[in-house]
């Protein structure tokens, strides 16, 4: 009920705000009428497009950090993982002690700590 008071509350608020906005005087113009003269002057369009420009330039950056954070994602081709390929052996031979402590070191890595 609280809510439903709140929300008819704040909805007659901005409904007077808008009223106010665009109907009362101040001076030559109403409040709408003034912000608009404001927004149309050569000082505040230079502020839109240098806003537009530093986006821009954000974005570009952040655009080229994710296409290459994503390359970082991509699987390598069999070769690099050491798999055969063409009949060709691994440059590597990874013995089997060493295999085991790495799946252990693994496994303790994965595991929920108590």
């Amino acid at each position: 009920m609280i809510r439903l008071l709140k929300l008819v509350l704040y909805l007659a608020l901005l409904a007077g705000f808008i009223w106010f906005g665009a109907s009362v005087q101040l001076g030559t113009r109403t409040l709408f009428g003034h912000i608009q003269n404001i927004w149309k002057t050569h000082e505040s369009q230079e502020l839109v497009d240098g806003a537009k420009g530093k986006v821009g330039d954000l974005v570009d950056r952040a655009s080229d950090k994710v296409s290459k954070g994503v390359g970082k994602n991509v699987t390598a081709p069999a070769s690099s993982r050491g798999e055969e390929q063409g009949g060709q052996k691994p440059m590597e031979e990874v013995q089997n002690e060493d295999r085991k402590a790495l799946r252990d070191l693994i496994g303790r890595k994965t595991k929920p700590e108590e």
